[in-house]
């Protein structure tokens, strides 16, 4: 018996005859529940673990529990069996209760928390499932498995840290290739709109992404102005800028400075909508978002600016993807209301970053990915 099976066997699972099967259950064809309710990017960063929990429990039935915004973005993933959604921000109990009611009546074997939440460690407790594993914080004790931090966890990956709660069951884990699916009707939807627009075939397209989820994250909008000048000039690009309803007045303003050659879509998209913009984006450049984690996730070439954020943590791993930051000793932190300076950010240059376009425009027009 391995170390990491005989340290599962003190919390009630042990192995009898497959690595697989458990005391209390066969993991081969268990009911799995998996949870990660938010945010954007560390959604489309659990698509590995999914994937790895598909390819060694083929059987398995695979359910997914998020926030209702984000369904959009696994409702495809031929990896999952079902999706199970809820407004997050729904506090009242009588939701909670409708949501609990649901998850026990699919009598789930084993729930995987990736939130690391006081919320989903409950949910998970509640829905009576037999085994459940999870981070040692911040609630362990709502666990049957937990399992350990990492010594060097401020530099470990995302997709590292999912794939430590598979190594605990024994389940191997090692591509940490992103994915993400783009349904026929969302992608019919963007092609149609960039069609109308003529921007469907032939134009180069390159896709920036202005805004964050905190101010401090987001590079200076003139200097986005600047890149995508540069893109029409030099290589007749056309320019998608994309964002939140509350980021439309920032992708409208970019839009006016760059001309004619732009367009704004921020606000007028679905997640799933979005996905099927980007796929048809030839770049795309953007602040350390969740959407810059959907690019990367559909293979688009992609420039990352990372300021505050844990570039170790978050960072694109794919060898066409390019991530830029100005280092500081402060950085990565969570000081935005206190940070004066936003030194981290305001240190990234447009030279820095045009150097990085056209690398990836270059390769474009050769016919390769950079």
């Amino acid at each position: 018996m391995s170390d990491g099976v005989a340290e599962l066997t003190g919390c009630g699972i042990s192995t009898v005859q497959h690595s697989y099967v458990m005391r209390d259950i066969d993991l081969r064809y268990a009911r799995i529940l998996l949870i990660r309710l938010s945010a954007l990017g560390d959604i489309v960063l659990t698509s590995p673990a999914i994937r790895a929990i598909r390819q060694h429990l083929p059987r398995a039935r695979l359910t997914m529990l998020t926030d209702t915004p984000y369904r959009d973005l696994l409702s495809g993933n031929p990896n999952l069996d079902q999706v199970i959604d809820f407004q997050r921000k729904d506090k009242h109990l009588s939701t909670t209760h409708r949501l609990i009611q649901q998850l026990r009546a699919e009598k789930f074997d084993l729930v995987i928390d990736f939130q690391r939440k006081f919320r989903t460690s409950l949910i998970g407790f509640l829905c009576h499932a037999k085994v459940r594993v999870g981070f040692h914080r911040p609630n362990g004790y709502l666990l049957t498995k937990v399992v350990p931090p990492s010594n060097l966890e401020r530099y470990q990956h995302a997709i590292d840290s999912y794939f430590q709660l598979l190594h605990a069951l024994d389940i191997p884990a090692t591509n940490r290739q992103l994915e993400l699916y783009v349904s026929d009707t969302d992608r019919l939807f963007a092609h149609t709109d960039l069609k109308q627009k003529g921007l469907l075939n032939g134009p180069l397209k390159v896709g920036l992404f202005p805004g964050a989820s905190w101010d401090f994250k987001q590079w200076s909008p003139d200097r986005f102005v600047e890149i995508g000048q540069r893109c029409v000039e030099l290589y007749q690009g056309r320019i998608l800028v994309f964002g939140s309803p509350a980021e439309q007045k920032l992708a409208d303003g970019i839009v006016e400075k760059i001309g004619k050659k732009a367009v704004s879509l921020a606000g007028e998209l679905s997640l799933g909508q979005l996905a099927a913009f980007i796929e048809q984006c030839d770049l795309f450049i953007a602040n350390d978002t969740g959407p810059m984690h959907m690019a990367t996730a559909l293979g688009v070439p992609t420039i990352s600016l990372f300021g505050p954020g844990n570039y170790h943590k978050f960072r694109p791993l794919e060898d066409n993807h390019t991530a830029i930051r100005h280092e500081v000793p402060c950085s990565p932190c969570k000081q935005f209301n206190r940070c004066q300076s936003n030194v981290c950010m305001q240190g990234i240059s447009v030279e820095a970053v045009w150097q990085a376009t056209e690398e990836k425009l270059t390769a474009f027009s050769s016919g390769s990915n950079a």
